[in-house]
């Protein structure tokens, strides 16, 4: 079975050992769930897109996916986001384990932003990235 490059962006940072020192497997796509242990991770699609050739699609999803860390401290969210940033940036290759595997040409960092909600003492950072990927052609 070929992951979804959602799936293959959970199995990176979950995989990440400086990732999940931090958040465990506390990894949400979207957004996070209501009264969350922090720090935590979300994920989510910003930009689709991909590649088409002359004679139909190319078999290249390009994608861009915001990844956003929160946390309890601006200390915490700054060593979740870097732990984060080495990991995504400028990975490629196959991510998955035995047949359950996608195959990522490249993840380069395309911005990114910070805030904070201090009313709730909560902090986050979110980074931008350029996924090129495989995917089906139908």
């Amino acid at each position: 079975m070929t992951l979804t490059i959602e799936e293959g962006i959970y199995y990176l940072l979950a995989n990440n050992a400086a990732v999940a020192a931090i958040v465990g497997d506390r990894i949400y796509p979207i957004k996070l769930p209501q009264d969350p242990t922090l720090p935590a991770i979300t994920y989510q699609l910003i930009t689709p897109d991909s590649m088409i050739a002359h004679d139909g699609m190319s078999g290249t999803g390009i994608k861009r996916y915001q990844i956003t860390g929160f946390a309890l401290s601006p200390d915490e969210v700054v060593d979740l986001i870097e732990a984060i940033r080495i990991c995504m940036t400028c990975h490629k290759g196959t991510i998955g384990a035995g047949a359950n595997t996608i195959v990522c040409q490249a993840i380069l960092p395309a911005g990114g932003y910070e805030s904070n909600e201090p009313e709730i003492e909560r902090y986050m950072r979110a980074l931008d990235f350029i996924i090129w990927h495989n995917e089906p052609v139908s």
